[in-house]
């Protein structure tokens, strides 16, 4: 079943970064990126850090965050066809409306916020 996802560029909060927001249940899972989805390479392995979840209202919002939290813009926004929903090892593509392609998150041992995100060309997807 397709759920949604956005891709954002928060700023003004921190040093400036990039939330991956995935729909999960009735919340957003969201990852926090140094660098925008599209400069990641074709196979690269990122670090990326698992943050709070978020409510659904941020796959649509898109401006100034309240209580002085900085300001997000959406970069690209879609469909999420997750393939693999476990505990620490997530496999999904991302339909959106400026790229796809198929992610693999995987939770780092021993650290219960950091994962490995690792994005493949769509043609690739099941090798």
């Amino acid at each position: 079943m397709l759920k949604q996802f956005v891709f954002h560029h928060h700023t003004g909060y921190g040093q400036p970064h990039y939330d991956l927001m995935l729909e999960h249940d009735k919340t957003l899972a969201t990852w926090q990126l140094t660098i925008p989805l599209p400069e990641i390479q074709d196979e690269q392995a990122i670090i990326v850090q698992k943050i709070q979840d978020h409510r659904l209202i941020y796959l649509s919002y898109e401006g100034t965050i309240s209580k002085g939290r900085g300001q997000i813009k959406r970069l690209d926004f879609g469909s999420d066809e997750s393939l693999i929903k476990e505990m620490s090892h997530w496999e999904f593509i991302l339909y959106g409306q400026h790229s796809t392609a198929y992610y693999k998150l995987t939770k780092i041992e021993g650290d219960n916020n950091y994962w490995s995100l690792i994005k493949f060309q769509q043609s690739k997807r099941y090798n």
